[in-house]
């Protein structure tokens, strides 16, 4: 995933969402994978903590493989004009889509605490 095509803007309730640009029309913003930004003071550090929420989870899905693609009516969101993400903030959203790889069942090795 590149973030030549991740955009943020704003929906018509005013959240912050990204995602990347799937095809857009006249009227229509095609976002595949989109997620809401939440920004949110964490107490103990005074730090503000940023978290990345999807639009709809893929655990619901039949096929998980396949991106999701949300249309956004253009009359009803706020777009920027342009904004240079930082790479953490890529990092974070490409790694909360790449596919989860569960870890391989092998057999342990056996270790002989004895000589025999």
């Amino acid at each position: 995933m590149s973030d030549t095509n991740l955009i943020a803007f704003l929906d018509n309730i005013g959240r912050t969402l990204i995602g990347t640009v799937a095809s857009e029309t006249d009227t229509v913003l095609a976002v595949q994978n989109p997620a809401i930004v939440v920004v949110q003071p964490n107490s103990q550090t005074n730090q503000l903590q940023l978290q990345l929420i999807p639009v709809f989870f893929k655990e619901f899905l039949e096929d998980k493989s396949q991106p999701l693609v949300w249309n956004f009516n253009k009359n009803q969101i706020t777009r920027s004009s342009e904004l240079a993400f930082a790479s953490q903030f890529v990092n974070q959203y490409e790694n909360m889509w790449r596919p989860f790889v569960p870890p391989s069942e092998a057999e342990p090795s056996v270790v002989k605490l004895f000589d025999e």
